[in-house]
């Protein structure tokens, strides 16, 4: 893999960790009524799911 490609992956991984838990957190703390430190705790778990699903789906594709 080069440099670009790894750093594009990188910055693509970033991206999906930060709008899945931007995301869920404010659905989760101002639509569902969770209180906030449960909203921030399934952001981040939300979060982790992403960049899971996101290095899985890189691997595939690369086939490695």
């Amino acid at each position: 893999m080069s440099d670009a490609n790894a750093s594009a992956d990188l910055g693509s991984t970033i991206a999906a960790l930060t709008v899945a838990f931007l995301f869920v957190t404010l659905v989760a703390g101002a639509l569902l009524d969770f209180n906030w430190t449960q909203a921030v705790l399934l952001g981040g778990f939300a979060g982790a799911v992403a960049v899971a699903s996101a290095w899985l789906t890189e691997r595939r594709a690369g086939g490695d």
